[in-house]
């Protein structure tokens, strides 16, 4: 692989709405990142803390339990789309529901919650791009009996 196609490579990881681009040539491997606008994600090297040591904290017994949540993730890279208001925050959704689609290689594939319960956080917007495991849709699971754990 030569410097022009690396240059080319640069170009398309710029231009595209993409944050990761992997090629591989003649035993040759190259991994091109930038962070997305709009996307926090971490640093793949950051720098190590300071050395300063923290304080001391005690947790603070809770008062109640805390709800049982789970996540619907990405299953591919690709695009976004929400569907209408099965993917809305206070949905119920059930196992198997499509509750979004992601638009991988000019091809639509839903996205289908693995459990049931209530949708109580949309994580990415429509039109996104989205990565392999990533969180698009927090679920509050529903108890045995069918009631969601808080309302």
């Amino acid at each position: 692989m030569d410097i022009g196609e690396i240059e080319q490579l640069v170009g398309i990881i710029r231009d595209a709405r993409i944050s990761e681009l992997a090629v591989s040539s003649g035993g040759v491997r190259i991994r091109l990142r930038k962070q997305l606008t709009g996307i926090a994600a971490a640093p793949a090297h950051a720098a190590p803390p300071a050395e300063t040591p923290a304080p001391a904290v005690e947790p603070e017994p809770a008062e109640e339990p805390t709800t049982a949540a789970a996540y619907i993730t990405a299953p591919m890279v690709g695009i976004f789309h929400s569907i209408d208001s099965a993917g809305a925050v206070g949905a119920s959704v059930k196992a198997g529901q499509a509750v979004g689609a992601i638009e991988s290689m000019k091809l639509m594939n839903d996205i289908m919650s693995e459990c049931d319960g209530m949708i109580t956080a949309v994580l990415v917007e429509d039109g996104a791009p989205v990565e392999y495991g990533q969180h698009l849709f927090q679920i509050e699971l529903a108890h045995p009996g069918g009631e969601h754990a808080a309302q």
